[in-house]
């Protein structure tokens, strides 16, 4: 119990600390801050040692949002502070509508084709940080329009991921060829009910300034486009379902594996009925990064 309590008071703690990050550009005095122009603190467990190497968690956030709502929509700071994660989130640039993005693929989100490299900032970043702190593994997590970006660095260079996890966001159709090695672990998580990032695959509508988008698989089709890259086969095993969204009577969710190499991990998580932005529970991130870093074997 008291190690429990122990772990929840260091858990408020970072995620304090996560939140003056994402949300002021004053940064405290000794903050490890990287991103140049596009400034990002990165948030560092309690009593971190930067000799000693520490997973990296870069968060990705979604079309029109910030780094904030994010954490606030799926809370991985508690989680990132169990494990002894840093986490950094980083944010997109603003578009002619005022909204943040990422220049992640053909189909999602470069309305107005600006043709940023978000690929070369956000490489660029977690670079920077590797020069300043020892760091064993990155991983990336990203939703919706962050879950197409973190794809794409995936597809461009896997070899420096230990995993991506994407919810809500797939690959373009048809998928783009990838010469990269694909990161050990991947995790995709989509609600079947998602009237955004439609589960079956679409292309996001235009409007006034913009026409209609390319279109995007869906959720399988991503699964098994990243399985078959993976080495791994593209046939959907089904596991037991378990509770990841609280809006939806669990459980609702049914995770299905692919067949991998040693070393190699390839999951879908099907949420029956939900929709774009799941109301997980506080066991999410628990859930997340077992999968994305997984405690070394006994």
């Amino acid at each position: 119990m008291i190690g429990r309590l122990v772990r929840l008071a260091l858990a408020v703690g970072f995620l304090a600390a996560l939140l003056v990050a994402c949300g002021s550009a004053a940064f405290p005095p000794g903050s490890l801050v990287v991103g140049g122009e596009r400034s990002v603190m990165v948030v560092r467990p309690p009593d971190h040692d930067s000799a000693v190497a520490t997973p990296l968690l870069v968060v990705l956030h979604g079309y029109a949002t910030d780094a904030e709502r994010m954490e606030r929509l799926f809370p991985l700071a508690a989680g990132a502070a169990v494990k002894g994660a840093m986490v950094v989130y980083p944010e997109g640039t603003y578009n002619g509508l005022g909204h943040r993005y990422w220049n992640a693929s053909e189909a999602c989100c470069d309305l107005f084709d600006s043709g940023v490299d978000d690929v070369a900032y956000l490489m660029g970043l977690i670079g920077e940080i590797e020069t300043s702190v020892a760091v064993d593994r990155v991983v990336l997590f990203g939703h919706s329009n962050g879950a197409f970006m973190a794809y794409r660095l995936a597809c461009e260079h896997g070899e420096r991921f230990a995993a991506v996890v994407g919810v809500a966001g797939t690959l373009d159709d048809p998928p783009p060829a990838c010469d990269a090695p694909s990161p050990p672990r991947m995790l995709h998580v989509h609600g079947t009910e998602d009237g955004v990032i439609r589960y079956d695959g679409g292309a996001l509508p235009g409007g006034v300034l913009q026409p209609p988008q390319p279109p995007y698989v869906g959720a399988e089709a991503t699964y098994e486009t990243i399985a078959a890259r993976s080495g791994c086969t593209t046939s959907l095993v089904q596991g037991t379902p378990f509770d990841l969204d609280e809006g939806v009577t669990g459980p609702e969710t049914t995770p299905f594996a692919a067949t991998c190499p040693e070393g190699r991990s390839v999951a879908l998580w099907a949420i029956e009925g939900g929709e774009h932005e799941p109301d997980v529970y506080p066991n999410f991130a628990a859930r997340v990064l077992g999968f994305a870093l997984p405690d070394p074997a006994p």
